[in-house]
């Protein structure tokens, strides 16, 4: 598992928890306020990120809440076939058969039936 882990990470966290070490040896009620602050603060950030309020909503509190509606079944498609979208279009570069290099083939072969042995 460590070697999924680059080097430099590896190093940051390491020196993060040797400071988290020498700070809760040192002073072990401050660390662990700030600690609790912390985890605190995370958990209404996440909370305000999730629902839009800081704090999670009661189920007796004022209001009432609102009954969701039933999900409608979901409608049953036929499959389309898919419509063609009419004749296919020539391929713009295809070749087109000349007589530009049949001349020189034949020309060609001409000159090697004269040569004889």
């Amino acid at each position: 598992m460590l070697r999924r882990i680059p080097p430099l990470i590896l190093v940051i966290v390491l020196l993060a928890i040797y400071g988290f070490l020498l700070t809760f040896i040192s002073d072990p009620i401050n660390t662990l306020i700030i600690l609790g602050l912390s985890v605190a603060l995370f958990l209404l950030v996440r909370n305000y990120l999730r629902t839009g309020s800081f704090f999670p909503k009661s189920a007796g509190s004022g209001t009432p809440k609102q009954q969701k509606a039933k999900p409608k079944p979901p409608v049953m498609r036929q499959a389309h076939k898919k419509q063609s979208t009419g004749s296919r279009k020539e391929y713009p570069f295809r070749v087109i058969d000349g007589n530009k290099g049949k001349s020189k083939e034949k020309q060609g072969e001409k000159s090697q039936n004269n040569i004889s042995h």
